[in-house]
C-alpha cells in the first residue's frame, strides 16, 4: 500500500486529477482507493433513512451493504488518520489517495496550482514530491501539467514504496514509521510464530495483530 496526498486549494483541480489518475492506473493493473478529508464536515446518513436513525439512538457504528457496494459509519475518534483508514479498510489495495490532507504529516504529498486560484505551493518542501500545475513553476521538485496523466501515472509507479511486504504498525490512535529493518524482524517473528498454529494455511497474505492494553480498576496489566 503507498499513499499520496493530492492538495491544493479549492477549486485548484484536485477531485478532477483524481479522476483521471484512477482509471490509468486500474488501467495499468494497479487497485486504487481514495480517502477525501472533508474539512467542513458531510452527509452521507441522510436525515429520516434507517443509517440516521440507527446513529440518532447512539450506535457507535452502521454498516450499509448492497449486492455491489459497502459503507461503513462510524463515530470518530479524535486520533483518526488517513494512515489508520487505509490500515484498516484499504489493506488489500496497491495506491491510495488522499483528496486533502494538507496538514497531516507523512504523507507524500502532491500539490495543485491553478491560474488565479492558487499560483504558490504552500506544502513543505520534505513532503512535497511533485507540482500539478497549469502554469510554470520555478522548483527543485517534478513538475507537470493536469493534462499529463501518463507522466503523472508513471511518476506514482517510480514513487511506489511498498512493492514488496511491509509492516503497519499503529500505537493508540498514531501511524509509527518503521523502518525496512525492523520491519524484516516483525514480519519474520511474527509469521514464524503463526504459521506453527494450526488452521493457518502455509503462507498467509495479510496478517493482522493487536495488542490491547487496558488497566483495570485497582490492578495494572
Amino acid at each position: 500500500m503507498d499513499i499520496f496526498a493530492i492538495i491544493g486549494d479549492s477549486n485548484s483541480g484536485k477531485t478532477r486529477l483524481i479522476r483521471q489518475l484512477v482509471p490509468e492506473l486500474k488501467r495499468r493493473g494497479y487497485s486504487v482507493a481514495v480517502i477525501k478529508r472533508c474539512a467542513r464536515g458531510f452527509k452521507f446518513d441522510l436525515e429520516g433513512k434507517d443509517s440516521w436513525e440507527f446513529m440518532e439512538a447512539g450506535a457507535d457504528g452502521v454498516a450499509l451493504i448492497s449486492s455491489d457496494r459497502l459503507a461503513v459509519l462510524q463515530r470518530k475518534a479524535d486520533k483518526v488518520n488517513s494512515f489508520i483508514v487505509a490500515a484498516e479498510y484499504f489493506r488489500d489495495v496497491d495506491i491510495i489517495f488522499v483528496e486533502g490532507g494538507r496538514k497531516e504529516k507523512g504523507l507524500k504529498k502532491i500539490e495543485v496550482l491553478r491560474k488565479e486560484v492558487t499560483e504558490k505551493v504552500k506544502s513543505p518542501l520534505e513532503e512535497l514530491i511533485a507540482v500539478v500545475s497549469d502554469e510554470k513553476v520555478a522548483l527543485n521538485k517534478p513538475v507537470y501539467h493536469s493534462d499529463q496523466i501518463g507522466e503523472i501515472a508513471d511518476f506514482l509507479e517510480s514513487s511506489l514504496k511498498y512493492r514488496e511486504s511491509h509492516v503497519v504498525l499503529n500505537i493508540d490512535g498514531t501511524s509509527i514509521p518503521v523502518n525496512p529493518f525492523v520491519q524484516k524482524i516483525f514480519k519474520n517473528v511474527v509469521l514464524g510464530m503463526v504459521t506453527s498454529l494450526d488452521g493457518v494455511q502455509e503462507n498467509p497474505e495479510h496478517i493482522t495483530l493487536s495488542v490491547i492494553r487496558k488497566e483495570r480498576k485497582n490492578e495494572k496489566l
